[in-house]
């Protein structure tokens, strides 16, 4: 774009450096310690008596004399003038006989500016009555019912004590056009109530300098700035930062668009909420030059900074029942987690849910690795991208009516999600909340069209930007906007995650101190267990022995019924001697050490086969589908795994031709190996109970008999890589055990 005609080009300048005042007073640049004056602004002769060539490169003496000059060093020594203005004092010029305010700063670089406006004794005299208005507004203030009564009252008070023709209050949107949203203003003059502005009628660097002060006065809009000019020893191409400054001259595209305005005169004072600039307080007087003497300025100023902090109050007053509202339906959501300790199932279930609690359209509740939608949302897909750009901002909560505006690809579902607002857990997942609202269409009034922010002359052969000349009404359809996220709402959301992080952490630990618990459990049973299956195999082997010794010498003897009871003697010390020898493996597991090794599964798939060749196990048909990985694990363990699952697949398996397929999806991380049959399944409602330890679905000889531990001990095998297993099956469908095999980090 050519320079000229770049509107951005206003956002840029650097209005604080403007080297000229209002001529309203008069300014001294100085240098301390000594209060050597390096610059003066060209009109000192009207305030002090001296021009500045009888000025530049004195000391401060040849204006206010020795005693004043002392009392000023005493006064600088005991005041930050730091990113401030002060009036520091009443002051006597000694060249002039009408007394002055003298105000004062220092600016970055360490120079000292200095400030005289002339001081009005009239206005002094009426300073108390000032002082009354404003005790009195401020408890009428205090008594508004609402934020909009509020405004209302705040402007007309405003009016009042400063005379202006128009008083109005004016708030900043997110993208920095503003909207009149109080107005007090003289009959006949046409209403500025309910018009929005653009963002380019207050550029930047003005926005900037409203941050910085709290007041801006513009006696005479048609004003001729006055220069600053300086001594020989500091050049007047050294700039300086007026940025405090009550006299600095304003910018010329500023006094143009207020005399297009038809304004004369302006006041404005800044509203600052939670640090940031939310609005103005604008007066324009459009009759004629209004200036307003400092005891004046000084009762607007602290109005102005009693409603920059009463108007955050009476906003949660004004919505006071919606918080209560959503505070019980924390401390019920709370109650609820703490009783089902299922953070995802409660967020969904509870009642009211978090979506109606909130007056939101939809909600996304991502939790536990799942996605959960309720309401009007956008799809998975766009909200799991919506996540993605979520993830890339520092912040760990987003509230936005324009979502749009801020993530561009929001405009495909603009029509059920131009709202949002949204909080993560942490930075760590997409854990979190998000609100949606939908769009919410409204026709907007514009004090002009706010696409044509500037005029373009070429008149005079050159191209330049000039203030905007018409503010005729300009409606517009504006979309892809929701409803405004209230400030009780977005409090709402951020302590509803401060209240789920603190059930997080009390979840997790205890957590921790059950499985510590369990854990020791654990290695308690499994010595026990070792123990007690130990010591009762050598008095088993005696009894069995003995009784075989009975039947082989004196079995002849015996009745036939004292046969069977030998023979059943016999039967049940065998049936014991597995179940000791199968709880022995299953103590084992959980105490030998893993050995851990490269391993090549192929290699060791391939031996455990050769014990499951068709000639030992009729009709057995086993493939392995493609290369299984080498992985870091216990051979002896993992082989164990892979001959208990393949043993079970021929095992539980009626048909002629039996078939088992050994494999691994390596796109997976960690890989999940699989074991498939074509056997007799298993019924769902038993996938828990088959890891059970001696727990068997089928009588005690069906099958081949079994112990039903092998699957208990495959999986304590397998827990103890950092694996887990599961199955998929269905009766007569056939079975497929899916695990993964983790070494422990």
């Amino acid at each position: 774009m050519n320079a000229e005609l770049d509107f951005t080009n206003c956002d840029r300048e650097q209005i604080q450096y403007a080297g000229a005042i209002q001529p309203h007073g008069a300014l001294l640049v100085l240098q301390e310690p000594g209060l050597r004056i390096l610059q003066a602004s060209a009109n000192t002769d009207d305030y002090l008596g001296l021009a500045p060539d009888r000025l530049l490169g004195q000391g401060i003496e040849v204006v206010l004399g020795e005693a004043a000059t002392a009392g000023l060093r005493e006064r600088l020594s005991m005041q930050r003038l730091n990113g401030v203005l002060l009036r520091l004092m009443a002051v006597q010029p000694l060249a002039c006989d009408k007394p002055c305010h003298l105000f004062g700063n220092r600016t970055d670089d360490g120079l000292l500016l200095l400030e005289f406006e002339r001081l009005d004794e009239a206005a002094r005299v009426g300073a108390p009555d000032l002082y009354q208005e404003v005790h009195t507004t401020l408890q009428r203030l205090q008594a508004t019912p609402t934020l909009h009564a509020f405004f209302d009252l705040a402007v007309a008070e405003i009016r009042a004590i400063t005379g202006f023709d128009r008083v109005m209050a004016y708030r900043f949107d997110v993208d920095g056009s503003g909207e009149v949203i109080a107005e007090s203003v003289q009959e006949g003059l046409e209403t500025y109530l309910g018009l929005h502005y653009p963002a380019a009628d207050i550029p930047e660097p003005a926005r900037r300098l409203f941050r910085l002060t709290w007041l801006r006065h513009l006696p005479d809009v048609d004003y001729q700035p006055v220069p600053l000019l300086a001594g020989p020893d500091h050049p007047g191409a050294v700039p300086v930062d007026l940025s405090y400054s009550f006299l600095r001259s304003v910018s010329v595209m500023y006094t143009g668009y207020l005399q297009n305005m038809g304004v004369k005169a302006t006041l404005v004072t800044t509203l600052l909420k939670d640090g940031k600039l939310w609005g103005l307080i604008s007066c324009m007087h459009h009759a004629a030059p209004k200036y307003l003497p400092y005891e004046t300025r000084v009762a607007v100023e602290c109005l102005a900074h009693m409603v920059s902090l009463l108007m955050s109050g009476k906003d949660a007053e004004e919505h006071y029942g919606y918080r209560l509202r959503l505070g019980a339906a924390r401390e019920q959501l709370l109650d609820a987690l703490f009783r089902n300790n299922a953070l995802h199932q409660t967020l969904i279930q509870i009642r009211p849910d978090v979506l109606t609690m909130l007056d939101a359209d939809g909600v996304a509740l991502f939790s536990d690795g799942r996605l959960s939608l309720l309401g009007r949302t956008p799809s998975a897909p766009e909200i799991l991208a919506l996540a993605d750009w979520l993830a890339t901002r520092s912040e760990l909560s987003f509230a936005s009516h324009h979502l749009p505006l801020d993530y561009p690809p929001a405009a495909a579902f603009q029509s059920v999600a131009s709202g949002l607002l949204a909080v993560r857990w942490s930075h760590a997942a997409p854990d979190g909340l998000m609100w949606f609202r939908a769009e919410w269409q409204q026709v907007v009034d514009w004090a002009g069209d706010p696409h044509k922010p500037v005029e373009i002359d070429d008149t005079a052969g050159e191209i330049r930007l000039l203030p905007r000349t018409s503010f005729a009404l300009w409606k517009e359809t504006v979309a892809g906007q929701s409803r405004r996220w209230l400030d009780c709402e977005i409090e709402h959301a951020l302590e509803l995650r401060r209240e789920i992080l603190d059930f997080i952490v009390r979840h997790t630990e205890h957590l921790r101190r059950i499985n510590l618990e369990l854990a020791e459990s654990n290695l308690e049973l499994d010595a026990f267990a070792y123990a007690v299956s130990h010591d009762l195999k050598e008095p088993l082997r005696g009894i069995h022995t003995s009784v075989e010794f009975l039947q082989e010498d004196d079995g002849a003897d015996l009745s036939a019924a004292g046969q069977e009871r030998l023979a059943t003697i016999l039967r049940l010390t065998r049936r014991m001697d597995e179940l000791i020898e199968s709880l022995l493996q299953y103590s084992r597991v959980g105490r030998i050490d893993l050995q851990l090794q490269r391993v090549d599964l192929n290699g060791l798939v391939a031996k455990i086969l050769e014990t499951f060749q068709p000639q030992q196990v009729p009709g057995a048909r086993i493939r392995v589908l493609g290369r299984l990985p080498e992985i870091q694990c216990d051979r002896v363990r993992v082989a164990e795994i892979f001959s208990n699952l393949i043993s079970n697949a021929l095992k539980y398996n009626d048909q002629d031709e039996k078939r088992v397929e050994i494999g691994c999806d390596t796109s997976l991380d960690p890989p999940v190996f699989f074991v498939r049959d074509n056997g007799i399944g298993i019924a769902p409602k038993h996938f828990v109970r088959i890891f059970q330890v001696f727990r068997r679905l089928h009588g005690r000889d069906d099958y081949g008999g079994g112990t039903g531990a092998g699957l208990t001990i495959t999986k304590k095998a397998i827990e103890r890589h950092g694996g887990r297993i599961w199955v998929e099956s269905s009766p007569g469908q056939g079975s497929t055990f899916h695990f993964t095999l983790a070494a422990p980090q």
